[in-house]
């Protein structure tokens, strides 16, 4: 995919609509401020024009991410979903309904990495090229593994979805990490979208685009 990435009225009126094929966002902001929610609106947006969504999930199961998805978009397509599910859930039902991979922790990033592999290339298979990958939290996988570790698996996934020409979008807590580590996570991504609570609620910004306004705005 060579054209951008449409945004559309995800993010407040003047700060930015479009995202370059092959951008990696990460969104950042302490708990309960909403970043899972911005994840899917970025992720879901798109898919009615024949999009498809890969997403990893660390915590969540693989069918309530479903069910997130299909709250946002009412004629989803399960054919143009795929899920890889590290939540290791024994509560977890088994979806037929749409591809999913299963892996047995966050910790696993080889089966991360083989399972985001094999979905690209179903996609691929189906002619599915505009891809919008979604990875909820990182906060996980450093809870499992060393910042090392961690980051040198970021770099392999985002340079994937930039040489795809894909849509990433990767959630991490800023408060429950480290200065370092908030830094060392932010410099593999060409964007972050940071979200907080302000005084009259809440509030987001993004940095490291170039023409995005980097004011704080109102977020409902």
């Amino acid at each position: 995919m060579s054209t951008p990435y449409d945004i559309d009225e995800v993010l407040p009126a003047g700060t930015i609509e479009t995202l370059p094929a092959g951008t990696n966002v990460l969104i950042t902001g302490p708990a309960m401020v909403g970043k899972r929610e911005l994840a899917f609106r970025l992720l879901a947006t798109g898919h009615e024009k024949g999009e498809g969504v890969l997403c990893v999930t660390t915590s969540a199961s693989a069918s309530s991410m479903l069910d997130e998805f299909e709250r946002r978009v009412p004629t989803l397509d399960r054919d143009r979903v795929a899920i890889v599910d590290c939540s290791g859930s024994d509560s977890q039902q088994a979806i037929r309904e749409i591809a999913t991979e299963r892996v047995s922790s966050p910790g696993d990033l080889t089966g991360i990495s083989i399972g985001t592999a094999k979905l690209l290339q179903r996609f691929s298979k189906q002619n599915v090229s505009d891809v919008r990958h979604g990875l909820v939290s990182i906060s996980t996988l450093i809870q499992y593994l060393d910042l090392n570790t961690v980051f040198k698996f970021l770099h392999i996934y985002t340079s994937r979805i930039e040489d795809t020409g894909g849509l990433g979008v990767f959630t991490l807590e800023d408060v429950s990490h480290d200065a370092k580590t908030v830094n060392t996570i932010t410099s593999e991504f060409d964007c972050v979208i940071e979200l907080r609570e302000g005084a009259d609620g809440r509030e987001v910004r993004v940095k490291g685009l170039p023409g995005a306004s980097r004011s704080w705005r109102a977020f409902d």
